[in-house]
């Protein structure tokens, strides 16, 4: 019984320790450039794991395009990123998934003239910042300059660093100039307060949020930068790039888990284009939600994962989904051992039987009495067997079976031979 127990232990120690290993104490989430709001929303997230012993650490990169590409190379190390929805490719569904939508980055487009610009057609044949080569935001500003036909051989593109275009756009170097949300830095009310700089009211923000994936139709509403100014002083429709999580398939579901729980408490907050609890969000997108993400958008936390600690709450969810079905699928297993276990114990006490039937059945036929004396060694024999026999003690009626049966042998055995 003990050599079964240990192999069965033996068999779901090392499936536990092999299939379902325990969550990793650090993973790695790739995050834009130093300073941009990617950053400063991955050094969140990486606080608040911190509160459960997991280390995030930050990689930083060119922007949400690198991201992504980090994300897809195994190689790099990363495992999360922050991304904008629009930018992935249909071979993406093959390794990664999304925790949702995390917010979105109103764009913010400024220039020079007294002629009010509202759509994309007027900025043909000037000098635009629409962001460096590689990232997010010059991919989908690419796609509007395109798709509005303001993208032409007059048009010329003028690579600036983050937190150049405005500095660019008052010395005169460039007409139009792109930058995404900056509420929390001063750039947004530098502009507008800015003599000559206009910020543009996309009169076609809508249509071309149906038509650009990633973009959505978002209004600054008048008087949002600042009610006492009247800044602006009047409503605004601007476009909006929408901003995720994603994670390769192959990240620990309870650090999958972790970082929801972070994006949570991070985005949801109302904000001056969101609700409260508009954010984290299961909304349409490219690539398919994890399950994990799945379960935390419809069914919330478990019992355990309120009350209990990450750890604790890992191992449980370990032991109820894994650890209980395995023994279950064993349990036929053991019910087919039992009656081995029980053959093994008794095979021993039917042999001396069978032996002491034989000498049994040969008394019985008026044996010789000169066989009498190699009879009396073989129940000799077989008596120290019983005497030296040790089985479990489910089994030790069937031992004292034996000795009233070698008995009664003995007993046959001294009358024929008086």
């Amino acid at each position: 019984m003990l050599a079964a127990a240990a192999v069965v232990l033996a068999v779901l120690y090392a499936i536990f320790r092999l299939v379902d290993p325990l969550p990793p104490r650090r993973f790695v989430i790739a995050a834009a450039a130093a300073g941009s709001g990617y950053e400063r929303i991955a050094r969140q997230y990486a606080r608040i794991l911190a509160r459960n012993g997991v280390e995030l650490t930050v990689r930083n990169a060119v922007g949400a395009l690198e991201d992504l590409a980090l994300l897809r190379n195994p190689s790099s190390g990363v495992q999360a990123a922050l991304t904008t929805f629009g930018v992935g490719e249909p071979r993406d569904a093959d390794t990664l998934y999304s925790l949702g939508g995390i917010f979105d980055a109103a764009i913010f487009i400024f220039y020079r003239g007294a002629e009010p610009i509202t759509q994309f057609a007027q900025v043909r044949g000037r000098r635009l910042s629409i962001g460096m080569p590689g990232t997010a935001l010059r991919s989908l500003l690419s796609q509007v300059l395109e798709a509005t036909g303001a993208l032409d051989a007059s048009t010329r593109l003028v690579d600036l660093d983050y937190g150049q275009p405005l500095d660019a756009l008052i010395a005169g170097d460039v007409d139009v100039a792109v930058f995404p949300d900056d509420f929390e830095g001063n750039v947004l009310r530098r502009a507008l307060d800015t003599p000559g700089i206009r910020l543009m009211n996309v009169a076609q923000a809508e249509a071309i949020a149906k038509i650009v994936p990633g973009l959505k139709h978002v209004v600054l509403w008048r008087g949002l930068v600042s009610l006492d100014r009247d800044i602006p002083d009047s409503d605004v429709d601007v476009l909006a790039s929408r901003n995720r999580v994603l994670v390769r398939r192959d990240l620990h579901p309870a650090l999958q888990y972790l970082l929801l729980e972070a994006m949570r408490e991070v985005h949801w907050p109302a904000g001056r284009f969101n609700r409260l609890g508009e954010f984290p969000a299961e909304q349409p997108n490219d690539l398919p939600l994890s399950p994990t993400a799945e379960a935390f958008y419809r069914s919330g936390p478990t019992f355990w994962q309120r009350y209990t600690s990450f750890w604790l709450t890992s191992l449980l969810n370990r032991i109820v989904f894994f650890v209980i079905p395995v023994i279950a699928a064993l349990i036929p297993l053991v019910g087919f051992a039992r009656p081995l276990y029980r053959w093994l114990n008794l095979r021993r006490i039917d042999r001396l039987h069978r032996a002491l039937g034989i000498i049994e059945r040969s008394l019985a036929g008026n044996a010789e009495r000169s066989r009498l004396l190699e009879y009396q060694k073989e129940i000799a024999g077989i008596a120290s067997a019983v005497e030296a026999l040790r089985v479990a003690r489910p089994f030790e009626v069937d031992l004292q079976r034996l000795r009233i049966h070698l008995r009664m042998v003995e007993d046959d055995m001294r009358r024929i031979a008086a």
